[in-house]
């Protein structure tokens, strides 16, 4: 009912728009574009009141000519077609515009536009694509940036990586919706995709290509380095890795927890337990949080024994109180045989293991989508970098 009186509000809106195109033409033509509008008009109010709003539409598009003063209802007419999910008519309405030979070019540009944003939400790329770089291709239309950002869309939906860079690329930064920045961090994820692509297939030279690639677009690109200390790995050149993770703290924090296990084997690699020791405690002080302090406790444990490290777990707990430090307190507590103590305990360790397997480790701090793993781009708002290791005290 709703979206019926939409469509009559714009239907009474018709007449008004005709007047003004009366008052500036010739008398007898508009005249006679008097008597068909008035016909068409009332055939289609007829149409939409007996719930056929194609008959009504077609009606509509038939009737009333595409000039200034109308062209902004057949596109509101569009648009409102295409936010209610009804594609197929939306397109018949943007194509009846550029069927019109008296269009300009920008009226003409702006239809394409539209029709091209149609086809995107049909999931018609190539028909989409098609559309947009024309638009893309004129670098004086008022529609070439949006154009591009819309392609950027296409091609990072269809993985075209190579793609998604150039048309970013081309975009006039100063002229661009958002802001450099936002655009620098895309542009760089693209390039890690591309990076991860060659690792997949073992080209690790091209990788290593990508991951300068990306750093020189972000220079703050924690995924970026991240990779680069892989492919250190891959070189079985643990101490260059070693130096490419110790960056990322000073880049994104947030996304320390990401790589203690490969910092973790690296250590191991050069048979140095103690210096893995003295890094995780100073990251420790100056980045608090449960994976860091799960490893710290655990390296604790082999190094120095369950008693100091339960000593360091109980100081650092009265600080910075979590549920994984207590589950990991819990863990390395002395065995006190089966008495009613102990069973007290593993009841608590149980409900502590059950409460966290249940909870998401990594949430959108743009939308809230939360998950058990970690998404470069958020599966539910498609941006970069928003989705981030859950902190708090059931979380980091």
């Amino acid at each position: 009912m709703v979206d019926h009186l939409l469509i009559i509000g714009l239907l009474l809106s018709f007449p008004l728009f005709w007047f003004a195109g009366y008052t500036r033409g010739k008398s007898r033509r508009l005249a006679n574009s008097e008597r068909d509008l008035a016909r068409h008009y009332f055939q289609g109010i007829n149409f939409l009141l007996n719930e056929q709003p194609d008959q009504a539409i077609d009606t509509f598009i038939r009737s009333v000519e595409v000039t200034p003063y109308t062209l902004e209802t057949h596109l509101a007419l569009g648009n409102l077609m295409r936010q209610r999910g009804e594609i197929e008519r939306a397109i018949r309405v943007h194509q009846n515009l550029l069927s019109r030979p008296n269009l300009n070019n920008e009226q003409s540009q702006q239809a394409h536009l539209e029709l091209g944003r149609d086809f995107l939400k049909a999931g018609l790329f190539d028909r989409a694509e098609r559309l947009f770089l024309e638009l893309a291709e004129d670098p004086g239309s008022d529609f070439r940036q949006v154009s591009l950002q819309h392609l950027v869309q296409i091609y990072r939906g269809e993985q075209e990586w190579d793609k998604a860079i150039r048309a970013a690329g081309m975009m006039d930064k100063k002229r661009f919706s958002r802001s450099v920045g936002k655009l620098d961090i895309e542009q760089a994820q693209f390039c890690c995709e591309l990076a991860e692509q060659a690792i997949g297939m073992s080209d690790l030279l091209q990788a290593r290509r990508h991951v300068k690639a990306a750093l020189k677009y972000n220079k703050n690109s924690a995924r970026a380095t991240m990779l680069w200390g892989r492919l250190e790995m891959h070189a079985s050149n643990s101490l260059e890795a070693l130096k490419r993770f110790s960056m990322i703290p000073r880049q994104q924090p947030e996304y320390l927890p990401e790589i203690l296990p490969l910092v973790r084997q690296c250590y191991e690699q050069l048979g140095d337990e103690s210096g893995l020791l003295v890094q995780l405690q100073s990251w420790l002080k100056s980045y608090p949080g449960t994976s860091l302090l799960q490893m710290v406790a655990d390296v604790m444990v082999k190094q120095c024994g369950e008693h100091r490290a339960r000593g360091f777990l109980m100081d650092y707990l009265r600080e910075y109180p979590s549920i994984r430090g207590l589950q990991t307190l819990l863990r390395i507590s002395p065995n006190r045989g089966a008495g009613e103590e102990q069973e007290q305990l593993n009841l608590l360790q149980g409900l502590l293991d059950s409460l966290l397997a249940r909870r998401s480790q990594y949430r959108c701090v743009q939308c809230g989508f939360s998950g058990a793993q970690l998404h470069w781009l958020c599966p539910q708002c498609l941006r970069w970098e928003t989705v981030q290791p859950v902190r708090g005290i059931d979380g980091e």
